[in-house]
């Protein structure tokens, strides 16, 4: 069967992809293909995930943090980008002392900003402190780049700043996140396809077939699309 690649899907599309699994699934469900053991402990969890999604999707840090998200990865891109363009200027001590610093850059992740919240901090947080290292530091002001770096900073400072209220309000609220619900839900929707394949294997039907064409199709579909995405949003950054 198709597989999905969990890291190129938002959560908006795990949530639609899995209602439409479930769809799936109860429309295939008969007497003579029973598919209860697969639907039962997939919706339970479906439902949990669902309740804590919609709930997110309208707290007030869900905006606000994407908001600040955006202007931390353009913040991002705008001293990566310059320090390209000085990596080709013609002036004395520029291209070498750029190439330099853009080597920590593809070390430490090029395209960073395209990480989760929790990964893109990181890795900015290691970047960041990298780049105001005494040697680092000196060959940013070789460029005239420190202030290109200190827009970053304050970006990456004002997220996190969002983000540390949006866990102190969660801390508060008993309900576990949609973000740790989906792990489970992953983790159940790999179980309901290994299921899936078991049967195929030694119950064989041609109900079963037409199913898991159906379901072949979703994943291939959601897949095409989300890579689609990814490889477009790359290519528009790195114009």
């Amino acid at each position: 069967m198709e597989k999905f690649a969990y890291r190129y899907l938002d959560q908006d599309t795990v949530y639609n992809v899995t209602s439409r699994f479930l769809e799936l699934l109860k429309a295939a469900n008969s007497e003579t293909l029973i598919l209860t053991a697969v639907i039962t402990p997939l919706e339970a969890v479906f439902l949990d995930f669902e309740s804590a999604y919609k709930k997110e999707r309208k707290s007030e840090y869900t905006a606000k943090l994407a908001a600040a998200d955006e202007v931390r990865d353009r913040a991002y891109l705008a001293l990566r980008h310059y320090l390209v363009a000085c990596s080709y200027a013609g002036l004395d001590g520029y291209p070498a002392a750029a190439d330099t610093l853009l080597s920590i850059f593809k070390r430490l992740g090029w395209s960073m900003q395209n990480e989760g919240y929790q990964t893109e901090s990181s890795r900015l947080g290691n970047l960041i402190a990298e780049l105001q290292l005494e040697g680092n530091a000196a060959l940013l002001t070789t460029v005239e780049g420190t202030a290109w770096l200190e827009r970053l900073m304050t970006a990456a400072d004002a997220f996190e700043a969002i983000y540390q209220q949006k866990l102190t309000a969660e801390a508060a609220d008993t309900t576990t996140s949609a973000y740790r619900l989906r792990k489970v839900l992953q983790e159940q929707i790999e179980m309901s396809l290994s299921w899936l394949e078991v049967q195929q294997q030694f119950n064989k039907s041609d109900e079963l077939s037409t199913l898991i064409g159906q379901v072949d199709e979703l994943i291939a579909n959601t897949m095409a699309t989300a890579r689609a995405n990814a490889t477009r949003k790359s290519s528009v950054e790195e114009e």
